[in-house]
């Protein structure tokens, strides 16, 4: 990264972003494409957040140490980054059987897994910064500045004053924090404060993997492969030091690694911090035999890292994301926002959710007009035909994609149901693998309208009550939407062997369906409000947006 330049004392920059995760830094670059000027602020000495990767100089394999995977069926923006950019991956290597090891004296058993453990799982070739580094390239010397802490916000009126642990006030027009909300609550003082319901929201959102450690154990092959084993093993004892292992090892060598998350919470580890390396060693021999001896050990321990993990991800057990409105709405009149992959509605937690939520805040931010957007191409009788039949031929096509985003709903939900239980988050599966097909289908439902928003000429229409004319068109295809897919949901989990084990899943019982719908329709609330937010933004009647 080049040197950074200083910023000029009191200049005033139209968004300052917080956080120089994989949120902050696609945010970045989005807005500096649409011309606008950007500060991006990192406390740390270095970029990506919890994206990590670390070379092994032994076997010249890059190892990721935080975030891995991503899953291209059900978390596209992260696909088409990646091409955008033109960073390769690769699968993640499943093929094999499984080890399961329920006790510390006994052999572990082998298992087939018939759809592999990840489920169409990709890693990033050469690690997961690839990423971050393409983006911070992206962005001109001076855009990005570390070892800064924000620690006071201020609204002055005309402008946001962020206060960090060192140097001169910044000052910005908009404000984001890229950060993971506990972070927020337990670091930044805001002058005046936060809603109470949203300050509340900020301390109850657990930072996803925040109080978890990573090991990666090089070797100079994949030796396991040849025993016709996948890589994939799950602990389940009392003194499993990993619970879940898989395989590491990187793309285009003859090296193999073997990756792993600590079973012991922060607490053990510190009180095992010299031994631990040992005991991985011992735990991954007893799984895989002699030739697991002695390879190279890596750890990050994330429950070290003060600006991912708060003081409450330490002291309370580890939970998944939530997927939480609040965290969404713009603050302060409209000037500042929380950001990151917490605040997502889809892929939270995830590096998907990071984008995707990068996505959101660059629309709020940089609402930019329909005639600054890429259109879609019509056909040109359609076209010759004046506006009119333009916009109904755009109409056509939003419908038409909502229809096949419809159609693959069921199958996302299925992957998603998967996923989860191929990870043992067996909490809420039918409520979250629900949640994530919805969320997934508004979430490429709204980049289709952005796509479509030229033709829609949505400046020139009515708005009625902060309404605009073209919403209910949009929202039509969606009729039965919510209904439909929790009857195709039901019907896959009655029929499902890996649930009968779940009997709250495989048959719910009322109060969860009342739950599940409770949870659909705030889930619907909120994109249709968006979706028209979007067309009030393109008909230039932004006053209207809350």
């Amino acid at each position: 990264m080049p040197e950074p330049v200083p910023m000029p004392v009191n200049r005033l920059v139209d968004v300052a972003i917080v956080g120089a995760g994989l949120c902050g830094l696609a945010l970045a670059r989005l807005l500096m494409a649409r011309g606008q000027t950007v500060q991006v602020i990192e406390a740390r000495d270095r970029l990506g957040g919890r994206v990590l990767t670390q070379q092994c100089a032994t076997t010249g394999q890059a190892l990721d140490l935080g975030a891995s995977w991503f899953w291209p069926e059900t978390e596209p923006r992260i696909t088409a980054l990646l091409s955008e950019l033109g960073l390769a991956s690769h699968a993640q290597h499943d093929p094999g059987d499984a080890l399961w090891l329920t006790d510390p004296n006994r052999e572990p058993t082998r298992r087939t897994e018939p759809n592999g453990v990840h489920v169409g799982a990709r890693r990033i070739t050469g690690g997961a910064t690839q990423l971050t580094h393409a983006l911070a390239q992206s962005l001109p010397p001076g855009c990005v500045r570390t070892n800064l802490a924000v620690q006071v916000l201020r609204d002055r009126g005309a402008f946001i004053e962020l206060q960090p642990d060192t140097g001169h006030p910044i000052r910005a027009r908009q404000v984001v924090l890229a950060l993971p909300p506990r972070l927020v609550h337990e670091h930044i003082q805001f002058e005046p404060p936060l809603p109470a319901a949203v300050w509340q929201a900020l301390a109850a959102t657990p930072t996803w993997m925040a109080d978890q450690a990573k090991s990666v154990t090089t070797f100079a092959q994949p030796f396991w492969r040849a025993a016709g084993q996948s890589g994939n093993a799950f602990v389940r004892h009392a003194q499993a030091v990993l619970g879940e292992v898989f395989d590491a090892s990187a793309e285009g060598t003859d090296a193999g690694a073997l990756g792993g998350f600590v079973a012991l919470d922060a607490a053990q580890r510190q009180h095992f911090r010299r031994g631990l390396p040992l005991l991985i060693n011992s735990q991954l021999t007893q799984l895989f035999g002699a030739a697991a001896q002695n390879g190279e050990a890596f750890l990050q321990d994330w429950a070290d890292e003060p600006w991912t993990c708060s003081l409450s991800d330490r002291k309370h057990p580890s939970e998944p994301p939530l997927n939480e409105p609040l965290l969404r709405q713009p603050l302060w009149s409209g000037r500042l926002f929380l950001g990151g992959s917490e605040t997502a509605a889809h892929g939270v937690g995830h590096m998907e959710g990071a984008l995707e939520s990068a996505d959101r805040l660059h629309h709020a931010l940089c609402r930019p007009h329909a005639s600054a957007r890429s259109a879609v191409a019509l056909p040109v009788a359609t076209v010759a035909g004046g506006a009119c039949d333009t916009r109904s031929a755009a109409i056509a096509l939003f419908a038409s994609s909502v229809q096949a985003l419809r159609d693959m709903a069921a199958h996302r939900y299925r992957l998603h149901l998967t996923r989860l239980l191929s990870s043992q988050q067996v909490e809420l599966l039918t409520q979250r693998a629900l949640l994530a097909a919805a969320d997934q289908v508004y979430s490429e439902s709204l980049a289709r309208l952005d796509r479509l928003l030229p033709a829609l000429d949505a400046a020139d229409s009515q708005i009625v009550n902060g309404r605009h004319a073209l919403t209910a068109a949009l929202l039509a295809p969606f009729e039965g939407w919510n209904k439909g897919l929790l009857e195709a949901a039901l019907q896959h989990n009655a029929a499902s062997c890996a649930l009968s084990n779940f009997p709250t899943e495989h048959q719910p019982d009322a109060e969860t369906l009342r739950a599940i719908t409770l949870d659909l329709a705030a889930a619907w609330r909120e994109f249709a409000l968006e979706l028209n937010s979007r067309l009030l933004v393109a008909a230039g009647d932004e006053t209207l947006v809350s």
